[in-house]
């Protein structure tokens, strides 16, 4: 598992827009709005994935090392 701070999610619509677009992406996943993390289950190409899904929505991720 890698966890992903998204440090510019704030809301439930945020979570909402994540939940689609990474589903759509068919990862596993679970956003955490209080922590404002993703954690993704899979390898180093799945986290890719979903950081780049998440620039794409307009948010700044950084993987957490």
């Amino acid at each position: 598992m890698s966890v992903i701070d998204v440090k510019d999610m704030h809301c439930e619509k945020c979570v909402e827009r994540i939940t689609g677009l990474l589903t759509e992406e068919g990862l596993g996943f679970e956003v955490d709005l209080k922590e404002r993390t993703v954690t993704v289950d899979g390898d180093s190409k799945e986290v890719n994935t979903a950081i780049e899904a998440l620039e794409d929505l307009g948010f700044s991720p950084k993987l957490r090392f």
